[in-house]
């Protein structure tokens, strides 16, 4: 859709604008493909975003069902203002410029670690929604975390990074017996846990601050899952940069939720499994650079490969690690 189309449609959406003055800015972020607009009102100053997607990713079509079921369960999230589901258009509140990434290089004490805690705050009571407490309106969500989709993400490590940035040899590694045997067990092994909902992009883009507030944003890949998917998305997130210490001011903040919460689980159980899932995340991340910047032409996704790399290769050592990873990536 075109940016006059856009605009005569915000026109029609909202009569008080017909005949104003409007601004209207592309903003450019992520690798959804979806097009975002940001469209000023000159005269009042008010702002909203205008934003058109398309249907060959099937979670841009959730994107509305999921937000009203955030809006209603009150996980902060940005309110749709308007929508033309026919056109493939919406028009939602308009959250600002700033995300968690924009705080990289402030003080970590004063700025970052209040502004991650709040973050983990904001998605937490959705890690609580398990698949025993569903609640009645949840909408239709993406396939769950299971077997084949933990399967799907290393095959997509394996496809679109391993075999197109690892040299041969250290690529081949990742496909012989003994590799694809902890692939395996890894996989199964976290789809045999129970599951709860989880963002399934947490990381530091999708969060945005406002008035010392954190709202999710690119939620539309909700499903049942891991928490520790979504905390390993946000504290091992290849756009930030963290020092080990400041990693574990965060992964000891979301296990004290947890003990606010009730539960009781061992911290070394809590860790393993952070670990795990970590892994897949990074393996995830990687296959996504890879796919976004060789076959899409992103190539500003290149940029994060470096740290994601070195992040999964340190993961692989701890407990709970694939040693195959890191005999592959070093």
């Amino acid at each position: 859709m075109k940016l006059d189309e856009i605009e005569w449609r915000t026109r029609e959406a909202f009569p008080s604008w017909k005949e104003e003055d409007l601004s209207l800015d592309i903003i450019e972020k992520g690798g959804s493909g979806r097009l975002f607009v940001r469209i000023s009102h000159e005269a009042s100053g008010g702002t909203l975003i205008a934003m058109h997607y398309h249907l060959d990713r099937a979670d841009n079509a959730r994107f509305a069902d999921v937000t009203d079921f955030l809006n209603r369960h009150a996980i902060p999230a940005p309110r749709i203002l308007a929508r033309r589901i026919d056109l493939n258009l919406l028009w939602v509140e308009d959250l600002g410029s700033l995300d968690l990434g924009n705080l990289a290089g402030t003080d970590w004490a004063t700025s970052r670690l209040p502004a991650y805690q709040s973050a983990l705050r904001t998605v937490f009571p959705l890690h609580r929604l398990t698949e025993g407490t569903a609640p009645a309106d949840l909408p239709e969500l993406e396939k769950p975390f299971d077997a084949a989709l933990y399967e799907w993400e290393q095959n997509y490590f394996l496809k679109h990074f391993a075999e197109r940035f690892l040299p041969a040899e250290k690529a081949a590694l990742l496909r012989d017996d003994p590799a694809s045997e902890a692939f395996a067990g890894l996989r199964e092994e976290l789809a045999a846990l129970p599951r709860a909902l989880v963002h399934r992009d947490f990381q530091s883009t999708n969060v945005m601050l406002r008035d010392g507030a954190s709202y999710l944003i690119d939620y539309q890949g909700l499903r049942w899952g891991l928490p520790e998917y979504d905390l390993a998305s946000m504290i091992y997130d290849p756009y930030s940069e963290f020092t080990p210490g400041e990693t574990a001011d965060l992964v000891a903040f979301y296990f004290s939720l947890k003990g606010e919460a009730g539960d009781t689980e061992p911290r070394a159980a809590f860790e393993k499994r952070l670990i795990q899932c970590a892994m897949q995340r990074l393996m995830q991340a990687l296959g996504a650079y890879g796919f976004l910047s060789e076959v899409k032409g992103k190539t500003e996704f290149l940029a994060h490969i470096p740290t994601a790399k070195r992040r999964l290769a340190e993961l692989s050592e701890k407990e709970g690690g694939l040693s195959v990873l890191s005999a592959a990536l070093a």
